[in-house]
């Protein structure tokens, strides 16, 4: 049996990421939160697809603003996610 997951695009959501990193990031995000959504927005989708009992029986799947959606190219490249696994994994020292 082939395990499907949902993978969920909650969007540009306002959060507190990078407020506090180093470098020019903390001058940038007040101009990029011109464009964010709220949490409550960014998880409207996720609470969908754990309630809905439209999509009760469907698994696996890409979701964006509560539909279906194609994902990038990039995103479904199996060599990549492999890659970023790994440097990951060095990263954190995990390997």
């Amino acid at each position: 049996m082939r395990h499907h997951r949902r993978d969920v695009h909650p969007g540009f959501v306002a959060s507190r990421f990078g407020q506090e990193s180093g470098g020019l990031l903390p001058f940038v995000l007040p101009a990029a939160q011109l464009f964010t959504i709220s949490p409550e927005e960014g998880a409207k989708t996720l609470v969908y697809l754990a309630s809905s009992p439209e999509v009760a029986d469907r698994s696996g799947g890409y979701f964006l603003k509560c539909r279906a959606s194609a994902p990038a190219p990039q995103a479904e490249d199996d060599n990549a996610a492999k890659r970023l696994w790994q440097e990951s994994a060095k990263l954190a020292s995990i390997e």
